[in-house]
């Protein structure tokens, strides 16, 4: 019997729905054969939260067959916030209730799902319910007449979060640039939805193992990213209230790799390049205070020296995560604990007491005067509002034209093949959003189609070759199988 390890989990999400006919007669048969007689409530209400628990465990036995869902038990959860919003919520498009418990309840007493009740370790860490499908349930899925591709979220999904000071979801009133911001996200939504996005070395289960790092809550258990149709759905997420904190657009697996995994990114199976912004954040403070960084000094506002680090390499990736972290914190202690935090120690394995860190904040404010009050001040979700303004303004360029683009914050990915149109239209947004000029782009490694078609020039054969490499590449059969299905299903 295999064990099975309840720390690989995720949330049930509440969000999952389908319409389909052939996913509404799958709820309808397990409703009928399992539970009717013993449900005399409403039949709808109780349906409904049936299909959303079905659904998910779906999903996630197809992507990953040893992933658990994580669900809250206590009728607590859904009076006081924890699982979303109490009453009428723009977050809770589906008004889940409480009839979720005795949904999951039912479905573990006909033995279709899995159980583990909530528990507590050795240190009273608290951890909610596993569930997962048996192979009752199993059976049923293969025997389905339905696909993932089915599967999906509700239309009044909500995208432009609201949160306050403690990250809370609040609620708002509905105002034009709000409904013209949704409008745009939906879209995009969209346009992901029937974008195949994946990596081609990956296999079966189709995920990444990401590295380890030191203060990981289970430091030896692996921690993976998934890679699926059904982790695409992005949102803008604001902050403290206020539609002018924060902003950017979050969701999406990609957001979740390092750019040695993004580097390999393919977009309806052409390969991709990233572009992303030189030190957006430090030049947008500089923005502020009326100076043009680049027109000033061609430094890297990162190159700073970093007590017992003599790895160039490393006092720049250091300093560089200082520096980010600077703009959010609100003294020099939060800064401190959130390097620490932060810090991946396993790739860089130094000592870093107050007196270090006080003496780097030094160094930083010492090369950058004339931002230095921007410092521990909270200015980072203020920076973030900016280029999250300056990302909508891409992304609306290329929903225009239905051209797929990924957003990692201040960068951004493409189709082999529009990267020039990118590296132009990231300059004019800065110049748009800022009205400032100055700003410096950098490409990751991928070959670009003006380097193919400048070496091509002068050895046509080697042309060829490359062309053909750079678009066939070397397919996992994993990878092919799921570049097939989403073939079939969007008629690609």
């Amino acid at each position: 019997m295999t064990v099975r390890d309840y720390q690989h989990s995720r949330p049930l999400d509440v969000h999952r729905w389908s319409d389909h006919p052939e996913v509404n007669s799958f709820v309808n048969a397990v409703f009928d054969q399992f539970l009717k007689k013993k449900i005399k409530e409403n039949t709808t209400i109780k349906k409904k939260h049936l299909k959303l628990v079905l659904l998910d465990l779906y999903v996630t036995w197809l992507n990953d067959p040893d992933l658990n869902i994580a669900v809250h038990m206590t009728q607590s959860a859904y009076s006081d916030g924890t699982v979303f919003n109490k009453g009428k919520s723009r977050y809770n498009e589906l008004n889940i209730k409480l009839s979720l418990i005795d949904i999951v309840h039912r479905l573990r007493d006909v033995r279709l799902i899995g159980y583990k009740e909530g528990w507590q370790d050795a240190g009273g860490r608290g951890f909610v319910t596993r569930i997962w499908p048996t192979e009752k349930l199993i059976t049923m899925f293969e025997n389905a007449a339905f696909g993932d591709f089915d599967i999906g979220y509700s239309d009044d999904r909500e995208t432009i979060i609201l949160r306050d000071e403690n990250k809370n979801d609040v609620e708002y009133e509905d105002k034009t640039h709000i409904k013209q911001m949704r409008l745009l996200v939906q879209a995009y939504n969209k346009l992901l939805e029937k974008t195949f996005i994946d990596i081609q070395s990956v296999d079966k289960p189709a995920r990444i193992e990401l590295p380890a790092k030191k203060e990981r809550r289970f430091k030896n258990k692996p921690v993976f990213v998934n890679i699926t149709h059904h982790d695409k759905f992005v949102r803008r997420i604001f902050n403290n209230k206020t539609f002018s904190d924060g902003g950017r657009f979050y969701g999406g697996w990609w957001q979740r790799i390092d750019s040695k995994f993004r580097k390999h990114i393919r977009m309806n199976n052409s390969p991709t390049v990233e572009i992303d912004y030189s030190a957006l954040h430090v030049i947008l403070a500089y923005s502020e205070a009326g100076i043009d960084y680049w027109k000033i000094t061609n430094k890297d506002p990162y190159d700073l020296p970093v007590e017992g680090v003599n790895n160039p390499e490393h006092y720049r990736d250091i300093t560089k995560l200082f520096f980010l972290l600077s703009f959010n914190a609100s003294d020099e202690q939060a800064l401190y604990k959130a390097f620490r935090s932060e810090l991946n120690y396993r790739e860089y394995p130094y000592s870093f007491p107050d007196d270090v860190l006080s003496e780097l904040l030094d160094t930083v404010k010492e090369h950058h005067p004339d931002i230095s009050h921007t410092i521990c001040s909270g200015a980072g979700l203020r920076l973030m509002n900016i280029d999250s303004r300056i990302c909508d303004y891409i992304i609306a360029d290329f929903v225009r034209t239905s051209t797929p683009i990924l957003t990692v914050h201040d960068s951004f990915i493409v189709p082999f093949g529009e990267e020039d149109r990118l590296n132009q239209l990231m300059k004019e947004a800065f110049e748009d959003v800022t009205n400032k000029v100055g700003i410096e782009v950098k490409f990751n490694q991928n070959l670009t189609k003006t380097q193919l078609y400048v070496h091509g020039a002068q050895d046509r054969d080697w042309l060829m070759d490359m062309f053909q490499s750079l678009f066939k590449g070397n397919p996992t059969n994993g990878y092919q199988r799921r570049l097939t299905r989403h073939r079939e299903y969007f008629g690609q």
